[in-house]
């Protein structure tokens, strides 16, 4: 799909859009039919975390367009529920801006990793997005109901604050943690041990049963149970699991008030009396969870930096810039120091227990080849490199180095290094060298070594042209040097188009090109023709009022076994002189009789 200024849009990012739009119009369609009172708002108001969830999961890369997708499918969820008229479009309008306060806010404050990774960006989140973003969008909601009235109403403040505030930071988490995976690896990990995944799903089991027993009487009122049971199971589960069964609880708290069931009816105070209680309580229930969560995280980042004290005692790995893993014959890991952290994306005392194999996430290392290395008594040292599956940009060198105890190999010290800058100097360096810097095709060293492993190859025939763009000095000296390099790099870019990948196109200098074509001479004379037609059919703009026409000449020759390459060039350069001397725009291919074929404009 094209987008605005010429960008295209990827099909499955449009699908990603619909897909987010649709369940934005469901759940706030959800929202409105079934928690709004007779009168008001609706009490909750989880369309929004959605949005700020496709954000923070990187779901949906770009603020604008998660902006305009919640003022659509605001405006389509109120249409659907049988709201119309012009305050519809301020209402939308009013969602609109908290997403964009909201994702620019974790912009700038969460710059690392996923938010909700540690403490301090909860702590961010609860306070912009829980609080300040809610109370300004409620000043402008309450604004508009009050215009829409005739008269001010201190009662749409409220409701659009709690509302707001509330469907944020009960539903924001969870669904980062779904649409992130995060929730699915948690999960996962439970599963991983007998222990784990008893304790889990017997504290969400107790939780979730307990609440809904709670929230389905109106005999007792027992607001406390549900409360403890979710601090309770915070602490067992962890922060994943633990804000995904507040979820539920808050939905079940919900679902049975306006059912005119559970501990909050037995206050007589009105359907709006019951919706302030019920929203209060929720918000308690929430943040009270939060706070659980913020004090475990805290906590487990303070063991994590006594851990890094002690590791301090040994100075050598304390400072080391690698990061350096002791593993067993098994493959796990018994010791880590160093930068484990930077380099494989978890900390020393995380990647002890876990299999080498696992931390690394490198196809050049298996249980294969692992085993191979230990059973080999030749082999003391393994070696490679390869681009780090945690942080794309690293490039890391990895070295197995056994280790011997009374004789007998125990196991192996496990050392990784950044050589990232090493990895781009040297990619740079051949690039500079193989490289023509202004049109990215290949130099004539560059060619020259493309074209060893070619004819070292089991290619049998090959053709190769010599091209060069007619009258080219009078366009330079016509137009400026500005508009010749204009030429160059768009004629460059026509024939990578034309060219497959196993062709291999290059300039020389100027306005030669020298392109390799992996054909028959009967097939390369039709590429070269078809690209000789493709430039004089293209329209060159030197400026908004002026576009000029541009054509090339091209000579080829065919490559059999045994021919040198600088006879080869030579053929083609004496089929492209045949080809300008007989009028240019055309395709001359190389033998004795120096066979001219026929004129593109003939």
């Amino acid at each position: 799909m094209l987008g605005n200024g010429g960008r295209y849009i990827s099909i499955e990012k449009t699908k990603t859009y619909l897909y987010f739009l649709f369940l934005y119009v469901v759940i706030a369609s959800l929202s409105i039919t079934y928690t709004s009172y007779r009168v008001g708002h609706a009490t909750i108001w989880p369309a929004d975390a959605l949005m700020l969830a496709s954000i923070f999961s990187r779901k949906i890369d770009n603020i604008q367009s998660a902006t305009l997708i919640t003022f659509l499918a605001s405006l389509i969820a109120q249409t659907i529920c049988g709201y119309h008229g012009f305050y519809m479009v301020l209402y939308a309008l009013v969602s609109s801006i908290q997403i964009f306060l909201s994702c620019h806010a974790y912009r700038i404050y969460i710059r690392k990793g996923l938010i909700f990774s540690d403490y301090k960006s909860i702590l961010v989140f609860n306070i912009s997005s829980g609080v300040i973003f809610p109370f300004i969008c409620a000043i402008l909601g309450g604004t508009f109901n009050a215009l829409e009235a005739g008269s001010p109403f201190l009662g749409d403040f409220v409701d659009w604050f709690f509302s707001l505030s509330l469907g944020n930071v009960t539903f924001a988490r969870p669904f980062t943690y779904i649409l992130s995976g995060a929730l699915r690896d948690n999960i996962r990990n439970a599963f991983s041990t007998e222990k784990g995944i008893f304790v889990s799903c017997l504290s969400i089991l107790i939780t979730v049963v307990s609440s809904y027993l709670v929230f389905n009487q109106s005999a007792y009122p027992f607001l406390f149970i549900p409360t403890s049971l979710v601090i309770a199971n915070s602490l067992l589960c962890g922060e994943v699991l633990g804000s995904s069964t507040v979820m539920l609880v808050s939905m079940l708290a919900i679902h049975f008030t306006f059912r005119n069931s559970g501990p909050i009816v037995l206050m007589h105070i009105g359907y709006l009396g019951q919706e302030a209680i019920l929203q209060i309580y929720l918000l308690f229930l929430v943040f009270t969870e939060r706070a659980v969560s913020i004090i475990f995280m805290r906590n487990e980042s303070l063991m994590q930096g006594v851990a890094a004290r002690e590791q301090m005692l040994n100075v050598m790995m304390s400072n080391a810039t690698d990061s350096i893993v002791s593993i067993g014959c098994d493959g796990l890991c018994r010791w880590a120091g160093g930068a484990s952290l930077d380099l494989l994306g978890c900390s020393a005392s995380d990647v002890v227990g876990e299999n080498i194999i696992h931390v690394l996430g490198a196809d050049e290392v298996n249980e294969g080849v692992l085993r191979s290395f230990f059973e080999d008594d030749s082999k003391t040292i393994y070696t490679f490199s390869y681009r780090s599956a945690y942080r794309k940009m690293l490039v890391l060198n990895v070295s197995f180095r056994k280790f011997w105890t009374g004789g007998v190999v125990s196991g192996a010290i496990v050392t990784v290094h950044d050589i990232t800058k090493e990895s781009e100097k040297l990619a740079d360096a051949i690039q500079r060298s193989e490289k023509d810097q202004l049109t990215r095709l290949l130099n004539r060293a560059g060619f020259n070594e493309k074209m060893k492993t070619l004819i070292g190859s089991n290619i049998k025939t090959f053709c190769l042209s010599y091209i060069d763009i007619d009258h080219f000095k009078t366009i330079n000296d016509t137009y400026g040097h500005e508009v010749g390099d204009l030429v160059l790099t768009k004629i460059s870019k026509l024939m990578l188009t034309e060219m497959r990948e196993v062709d291999i196109v290059s300039r020389f200098g100027g306005d030669e090109f020298v392109i390799a074509v992996l054909s028959d001479e009967e097939k390369a004379g039709e590429v070269f023709e078809r690209l000789a037609q493709r430039v004089s059919d293209e329209t060159f703009e030197i400026s908004p009022a002026q576009n000029i026409k541009i054509t090339i000449s091209c000579g080829f020759a065919r490559y059999a076994q045994g021919k040198m390459l600088d006879l080869l060039i030579q053929e083609a350069d004496t089929a492209l002189y045949d080809a300008k001397r007989t009028g240019r725009n055309r395709v001359c291919a190389f033998n004795n009789q120096k066979m001219v074929l026929q004129p593109l404009d003939a």
